[in-house]
């Protein structure tokens, strides 16, 4: 049973994210007493010269007062709060896409329903290196809903002692793990909720620094990992990113389900990079998408002037409760929902619902509390929902490059904080990959073979031949050839170097040991023919005796 299901605590963290040459910084999450559980990253990193902004996801279920997180940096960070919704409608708009073209008359009629389905932050002063048992406490802030303080040392068993005292929990192996980090000389960004604030009010860190190259420091990452642990990472720059000392990798798409819907397919695509990047040594990347950023993913990610627009909507409304319900009634973020409880505190016996309704609003609370929580509110909006979407679409530049990288990492395998360069020679990666099922019905049997398309690597190549209906998951003989189609090492300044390169012979599915109709008449013709000859012969050998 994994530490998280023990201890009903679960947190999902983009685990940070630095490099300075040549050293780099991490982000691992410590929870007050217990190392909670990392189950996915999300970082996305923008790379202007020497200046990278840094935006971080964060999820975590628990109590708001166990909620802490310390993120290495390789120096003192401009920190300000993205938008949750971003980093959902980012994801939609990059994955990759299956699309299966069906070819042929169809499948023979007796295998009819066989087939599968379709599928800003103030700054509260500076401590002006303060030492604190050989820490020093460099900046205190608070940013959005984070209370944060941001500490260096030269030692690392007196880092890992001011962490464990105010209740970052390490663990003997937490403590040997930021000790690279801390011989860096890298600071580290220390996060705890405010008071009052609840876990719904959390929202991702953007962090603004020097640095020469992005890195993901998931060495620290490893304290709390779970198995095959997902790691996405966006990068936008002036050409593709690329991984720099893990491998890139192209997976076999003949293991892909094809067959029964994009949503099924997206989930074998999951489990397939597992299985390569296993099967490739256990550091890899593969490229979900890289191209220029335009309107087909700008134009479809919510944007700041939108919500600006909604917002002078709203203040026209005369009534205050009709501006708090309708304000609450819009898509909101669970942050600014959390915020109400804040400002108008529901008596007992009410629930949430009355935030929806202005006249039950009109009904539980004063005129003058009505007015007071429509301004408290109304900047709340600009501050938890406005100003930290301008940030995170600002990081969305049209006319630059995006890259989406995503691997899968165990704690053994977390070994090596990877780093990123930008290819301007490397080809693009579209989002869509294609396949053609081409099924057709030959005397009373079907016939299918499947094709990969444009996005595989392997445009035109087909994969497998079958004389069976088309499946309803991947077919059992795909699962025996290799994960990886190749692995290279790939950089800045070079042309991919395959590292390993592995060719597959087509696969006949349902054909070996198993003969067409027509060859098995012409197989008994020949077997009748062969016994009239043996026994004309045995005659003429019998009346040649006599």
């Amino acid at each position: 049973m994994k530490l998280a299901t023990k201890l009903s605590t679960l947190l999902v963290l983009a685990g940070a994210l630095f490099h300075m040459a040549p050293a780099s910084a991490c982000g691992g999450l410590f929870c007050q007493n217990i190392p909670v559980d990392q189950a996915g990253e999300q970082i996305l990193f923008h790379q202007d010269g020497d200046s990278i902004t840094a935006m971080v996801r964060i999820l975590y279920e628990g109590n708001a007062e166990d909620f802490s997180w310390v993120v290495p940096v390789p120096n003192t960070p401009e920190l300000s709060t993205g938008a949750d919704t971003f980093f959902d409608e980012l994801d939609v708009m990059t994955r990759p896409v299956f699309a299966l073209q069906r070819t042929g008359n169809g499948e023979c009629r007796s295998d009819f329903g066989t087939t599968g389905g379709t599928d800003g932050g103030v700054n509260l002063g500076v401590a002006e290196s303060d030492s604190d048992g050989g820490v020093n406490i460099e900046q205190e802030l608070s940013v959005g809903p984070f209370e944060i303080q941001v500490v260096s040392s030269d030692n690392p068993d007196d880092m890992a002692n001011w962490l464990t005292e105010n209740d970052y929990d390490l663990s003997d192996r937490g403590r040997d793990l930021i000790a690279p980090y801390v011989e860096m000389g890298m600071k580290f960004v220390a996060l705890k909720l405010r008071s009052g604030q609840s876990t719904g009010s959390i929202q991702p860190l953007v962090m603004k620094y020097q640095s020469s190259k992005p890195m993901v420091p998931i060495k620290l990452t490893a304290v709390a990992a779970q198995d095959d642990m997902g790691v996405l990472v966006w990068l936008v720059s002036d050409a593709r990113g690329v991984p720099d000392n893990y491998l890139h990798v192209i997976p076999n798409y003949t293991q892909l389900n094809w067959y029964t819907g994009t949503n099924n397919a997206y989930g074998s695509y999951q489990t397939l990079i597992t299985d390569a990047m296993d099967e490739a040594g256990g550091q890899g990347f593969a490229t979900d998408f890289a191209g220029i950023i335009d309107e087909s993913i700008t134009g479809f990610i919510t944007n700041a002037d939108s919500l600006d627009a909604e917002l002078a909507m709203l203040d026209g409304l005369q009534s205050d409760a009709e501006f708090l319900a309708s304000l609450y009634s819009g898509n909101r973020s669970d942050a600014l929902r959390a915020l109400y409880s804040s400002y108008l505190p529901l008596p007992s016996g009410q629930d949430e619902n009355v935030y929806f309704n202005s006249m039950a609003l009109q009904a539980v609370f004063t005129t003058e509390e009505l007015a007071q929580a429509r301004v408290d509110l109304r900047q709340a909006f600009i501050d938890v929902e406005i100003e930290p979407l301008r940030v995170s679409n600002s990081l969305l530049n049209d006319g630059r490059y995006l890259t989406r990288l995503y691997t899968t990492l165990s704690a053994d395998e977390m070994t090596l904080d990877p780093s990123f360069e930008f290819n301007p020679d490397m080809e693009t990666q579209a989002r869509v990959r294609e396949a053609t099922l081409d099924v057709n019905c030959v005397n009373d049997e079907t016939l299918w073979s499947l094709t990969l398309g444009p996005g595989t690597g392997r445009d035109g190549e087909t994969v497998i031949q079958a004389r069976e209906s088309t499946p309803q998951s991947i077919p059992e003989a795909a699962l025996t050839q290799r994960s990886v189609f190749s692995a290279a090492v790939t950089s800045g300044d070079a042309m991919p170097d395959v590292k390993i390169a592995n060719s597959f012979d087509l696969l006949n599915v349902g054909i070996a040991g198993e003969e067409p109709k027509d060859r098995k008449f012409l197989g008994a013709v020949s077997y009748w023919l062969g016994c009239v000859v043996l026994l004309c012969i045995f005659v003429r050998r019998r009346q040649t005796q006599l």
